[in-house]
């Protein structure tokens, strides 16, 4: 049997080429964010749409979006144009900016059609932008001891985008429903604007990386080369799980605060905490990955968002929600950076393919989140949440679910790397050269 070993790793890039890079993070995590904390709540409550159409319209959008971007690696690899990853950002980039504006600043127009529209183009830019500028992440981090770096970095800038997204929710849900729509819509059009400028940036400063493409031999077949790749296998069900499961308690917040707190600009405060609490531990996260693997973090992350679930969901003072906040925030720093090391880590070495591994890997995330937000949607109709300025009745029963699925999530994953741990650093010989 012959072994082959990976080629000698390539130079790391300046700080300056990570930082620039990872700064796209912050604009897509404005808008990743506000779909996945707010959207629902503000169509349902500020809209007035009926829950379930809201719900079915952001999950048919997110697992449109998915399978877009399964086709738009494909085509992009067949292409086989170096530049094409920087293209996808120069089209999508403005379609972004506009349908997000568009959502909150255009009237919605008979039947919501309006609102509608701008959600589908916003969705379709961003699986442009999403393939071009994270597959643009492995020629960012192709020297070995990147990969943990350069996710840390990105997931700071996520972060931050993140609490933007916070205080922006916090404003944009007090008060009464007229000053909530102006509101939004100022933020929506600085969100536009900030996204367009950091995706840009990115762009600019990786558009002269070489393609981490070695071969074109196995261009006609890349889904059977993928398939062999069990390390990458292992890292898309866990995203999935990670994506649909785990983040259930994130999209309910302004349900969740109107319930229990009576409040829903609560949302936005938690949210602050959420992100602040991700990118203060990131640093830690990114020096215990000098120590641990990838996959020792990820079970200890998800260890930490059980016990921030259980603060949650066991019906303790508000006093212990601040806490369960810090440590859920924790919690999705690690794992966050924990996954997306790991795709790096999978995907290094090379091979035919460069954007469709990428491709796959977001089409798990954004099916899976939009498989998670109908499941949402329809725990707000049943439980008639849907009133934006109402409590309600079963406040205690919504808690135990949005804590109570995502902890289930945390457990399936944790059994899943106890169960293939012990393999994983034999998977694949990439992984061996980095100790």
């Amino acid at each position: 049997m012959i072994r082959s070993y990976p080629s000698p790793a390539p130079s790391p890039n300046s700080l300056g080429v990570k930082l620039g890079y990872a700064l796209g993070n912050m604009g897509k995590s404005v808008i990743w964010a506000s779909f996945e904390s707010f959207m629902l709540f503000y169509l349902v409550a500020v809209l007035g749409m009926d829950p379930l159409i809201a719900g079915a319209l952001l999950a048919a959008t997110l697992v449109w979006d998915g399978l877009a971007d399964v086709a738009v690696a494909w085509w992009t690899d067949r292409r086989g144009r170096s530049d094409m990853l920087t293209r996808l950002i120069t089209v999508g980039a403005p379609m972004v900016a506009l349908g997000f504006w568009a959502i909150f600043g255009l009237a919605p127009g008979p039947s919501r059609i309006i609102t509608i529209l701008a959600v589908i183009v916003c969705r379709l830019g961003y699986t442009l932008c999403d393939v071009g500028h994270n597959t643009l992440m492995v020629r960012v981090a192709a020297h070995p001891r990147d990969a943990a770096t350069v996710s840390g970095l990105r997931l700071i800038f996520s972060a931050m985008g993140g609490a933007l997204v916070g205080m922006a929710t916090a404003q944009g849900l007090t008060g009464p429903l007229a000053a909530q729509r102006v509101a939004l819509e100022r933020s929506a059009a600085l969100a536009a604007v900030l996204y367009l400028v950091t995706l840009l940036t990115a762009m600019h400063v990786s558009r002269r990386l070489p393609s981490s493409v070695q071969t074109n031999g196995g261009v006609d077949r890349p889904f059977r080369a993928l398939s062999g790749n069990r390390a990458f296998i292992m890292v898309l069900v866990l995203m999935a799980l990670q994506s649909g499961l785990t983040p259930l308690f994130t999209r309910a917040l302004p349900f969740f605060g109107q319930a229990v707190h009576d409040d829903a600009s609560w949302a936005g405060r938690a949210l602050t905490v959420i992100t602040l609490a991700q990118a203060l531990s990131l640093p830690g996260w990114i020096a215990l990955s000098r120590r641990y693997s990838s996959p020792d973090l990820l079970k200890a992350s998800h260890g930490l968002l059980l016990i921030a679930m259980a603060g949650i969901g066991l019906g303790f003072p508000e006093t212990f929600h601040l806490a369960a906040l810090v440590v859920l925030g924790t919690a999705q720093g690690g794992m966050n950076m924990a996954i997306w090391a790991m795709l790096a880590q999978s995907l290094r070495g090379g091979g035919a393919s460069e954007a469709l591994p990428v491709g796959l890997f977001l089409a798990g995330i954004k099916c899976s989140a939009g498989l998670g937000n109908a499941l949402f949607a329809g725990i707000v109709k049943l439980g008639d949440l849907q009133c934006g300025t109402c409590q309600a009745e079963h406040s205690p029963l919504l808690a135990a679910l949005v804590a109570g699925i995502p902890a289930v999530g945390s457990v399936i994953i944790m059994a899943l790397l106890g169960w293939q741990g012990r393999h994983w650093l034999d998977e694949r010989p990439a992984l061996r050269a980095m100790t």
